[in-house]
């Protein structure tokens, strides 16, 4: 993939203020990536749209394996507020992290997502489209740059 493409995307999200122009070691920290996960770099894609249908994921602090469901809270408020905070360009944009080495479903998930650094999250509930921003090597210390303005 390169700067441009268009890409379809599943999984979690973040905001781009969260990880831009940080190293491929540090968003592995930040959002709970198992060390060395993004030694063969990272391509970082915004969605083209804020979605609609989401699951709130919380804080990378815990991993989905992990999580607890929240009670005595009105889900549809937080998740209002939470697309308020959303836009299609710039810092407040909803970027996924797509890594080169792909999940592995037979290893442990407590190694391969260890707790991050608490960095908001949400899970996409569908495929969304997206554009390719960013793609990152030099492993550990490359970084999450953008280039091009975001439209």
């Amino acid at each position: 993939m390169k700067v441009g493409d268009v890409a379809v995307v599943s999984g979690y999200v973040t905001q781009l203020k969260f990880i831009a122009g940080r190293t491929l070691s540090q968003i592995e920290q930040l959002l709970g990536f198992q060390r060395l996960r993004l030694a063969a770099g990272a391509t970082a894609i915004g969605l083209s749209h804020a979605p609609l249908d989401f699951d709130l994921a919380g804080y990378s602090t815990v991993a989905e394996h992990r999580m607890q469901p929240a009670s005595g809270v009105d889900i549809e408020k937080i998740k209002a507020i939470a697309r308020r905070g959303w836009t299609v360009s710039g810092s407040n944009r909803l970027v996924k992290i797509r890594a080169i080495v792909p999940h592995d479903p037979d290893m442990d998930p407590d190694i391969q997502y260890p707790p991050g650094q608490g960095v908001p999250q949400w899970k996409l509930t569908a495929p969304q489209m997206g554009t390719v921003l960013a793609v990152v090597g030099g492993y550990p210390d490359g970084r999450l740059e953008i280039a091009a303005p975001q439209r």
